[in-house]
Parts: C-alpha cells; structure tokens; sequence
C-alpha cells in the first residue's frame, strides 16, 4: 500500500494517492493544470466510485465539545471559549506566517527515519520494518507535496517505494501539508475557534477546520478507473499564541470511502523550529509524522522522524572537452 501527498495547481492541490496492494497502482493530478511531473499510472477497481455522504458527515467544526473530546482525546484539557470574535486575526496571522513559509522554504533535504507498521484488530504490532533514507524537499514552481518530494540513499540515487513489495504502506509528502491554511487557501475550509491549551510549554490557540467539499484545493483524491474520488479532510490545530505559529496539527477524512474501503486516515504532525543560515527567521518544519490508516480490513501506521534539514544544493562540474 502507498499513501502519497501531492500538490499542483496555480494556488497548490494537495493530493492523497494510495495503492490498496502492491498491483494496485493511483494516478492524481488537477484537471486544469496537469504535471508532466507526475508519473501517468492507472488504478483499476470494479464498479463505479460512489461519493462520501459529506451531508451526514458531522464535521468537527459543528461537533458539541463533548462529541469533539471522544472522537479526539487529546483535547480533554481544552479551555473552551466563549465565543468566536478572536478567530479572525487568528486566521489572520496564521495565514500571514504560512505565507511567510512559502516564499522562504526553498529547496531542503533532510534525514529521514521511517518505521512501518502492520497492526492487527486490536492495534498490536504483527509486523514492522524501520528505515532511513535522504528526504527531499523540492520545490517545482507551483507543485507541492509529494510530486515534490523524494527519497534518496547515500549515494544520492532515488529510492522506490520503500517496503511496498513487503505489504506496507508507504507514505510520504507530509513535510509541507500546512500550506494549505496559507491566506489564499483559507477560504477553501470552515474554522472553529474552539479554545486555548498548553503544548508542551507553549500557550496555543486550538482550532477546529473541515474543507468545503467540491471548493477545496487540498483534498485526498483517488483516481477509480476514469473516475476521481475526492475526499476532503478536517481535523485541529494548535497555535502559538506568541507568534502564530502552527505547532501541530491533526488531519482526519471529513467521511470515509465505502468504494476503496478506506474507513481512517489520520495524520499526526508535530512541527519544530528549524533555522537556516539564508532565511533571518526559522521555518517551521515536521519533526514526526504520525500515520494512522484503516482500509480494506486491514490497519497500518507510519512513525516518520526528520532530523538535519538543511538546504538541498546540486553541484554541476563542467569538464574541459
């Protein structure tokens, strides 16, 4: 199994591709602004796609705060707050610092360490497998994700899809997923102040987003047959209330796909102040991923862990002929 986040389009589209088997194969790109980047493959599944229930799907944004804590535990020590007036310099700066990320990231590598996963019914480890590996981070105009992201070895050669032939899922193009609460994407999601809490310590402001279905420019994509099923996504963030910062940030589907059996895919990422010599501010960037996937009976998780970024250069020598 392969799960892949891509993005392109003149505002950037983050894409989800996922290979249910290892002779399953996706294809995902914007109709408007087709890549030649991206690699043509075909993903073949009987029937035809049938679209999520979004009507029915109780997206966290409109959750009571009671249903909000069980479905995510981690916000059982939440303040909740009173009303909504704060959200809108909050979305504000927020999207002032993401706009701040984009003009300043460039192209990076860092070191990779990847652990993959099976889990059985009750979440227990049946199998596991860790490497390590060079990962890049490449900007290519307007494309984003993992159709500008890459995996090397040592020697600088381009890894394949590392412990796919294994049955692992393999996942990637998470380092720059947050670009999609930059101000010209805001628009594209629903906001839910929803109050404030510590993370580690740091004061943050917690908010709640879910993507408009049919507007985003961020959304999971499947490509069945001739057909795409979109899959928007929702899930919380965490704030820093000193600078705007996006510390960390949860991303869960908005519904689950019947068609592709996909019932859960939850994204965990924790960011980390890294500086660089040509940049007067630090970027935040991932420092663990966490992975979580449910589809077709089976469960999977990823742990990434990025360490080392530092500006990805390529040195040309031209000989004498």
């Amino acid at each position: 199994m392969q799960l892949n986040v891509r993005g392109t389009s003149a505002l950037t589209r983050l894409v989800l591709l996922v290979v249910v088997s290892a002779s399953w194969q996706a294809h995902a790109q914007d109709a408007k602004t087709p890549s030649p980047s991206m690699a043509p493959l075909d993903l073949v599944l009987p029937g035809q796609p049938k679209a999520p229930d979004y009507a029915n799907a109780h997206p966290y944004v409109d959750l009571p705060m009671a249903q909000l804590v069980e479905r995510v535990p981690d916000l059982k020590r939440l303040q909740p707050t009173a009303d909504q007036q704060e959200l809108p310099i909050i979305l504000q700066k927020m999207g002032e610092r993401m706009d701040d990320f984009v003009h300043n990231i460039g192209d990076l590598i860092a070191r990779e360490d990847v652990t993959q996963e099976k889990l059985n019914a009750d979440g227990k480890i049946k199998a596991k497998e860790r490497v390590q590996d060079n990962y890049l981070i490449l900007h290519h105009g307007t494309e984003w994700g993992a159709g500008a992201e890459y995996r090397m070895d040592d020697k600088g050669n381009r890894l394949g899809p590392i412990g796919l032939a294994q049955g692992y899922l393999v996942t990637s193009g998470y380092a720059l997923s947050c670009i999609q609460f930059s101000t010209a994407a805001q628009s594209r999601s629903r906001f839910r102040y929803l109050g404030n809490a510590m993370l580690g310590s740091r004061e943050t402001y917690v908010l709640a987003f879910a993507q408009r279905p049919g507007e985003v420019n961020f959304a999971t994509v499947m490509k069945v047959g001739a057909k795409e099923a979109l899959m928007p996504t929702q899930g919380i963030l965490w704030v820093d209330k000193s600078n705007f910062q996006i510390l960390r940030m949860r991303s869960d589907l908005l519904a689950p796909n019947s068609d592709i059996e996909l019932e859960q895919r939850t994204t965990d990422v924790i960011l980390a102040a890294v500086r660089l010599q040509d940049v007067p501010n630090p970027l935040w960037l991932p420092s663990d991923t966490d992975v979580y996937i449910e589809i077709a009976g089976q469960r999977f998780r990823n742990l990434h862990h990025y360490t080392n970024y530092r500006r990805y250069r390529v040195s040309v020598k031209i000989g004498a002929t």
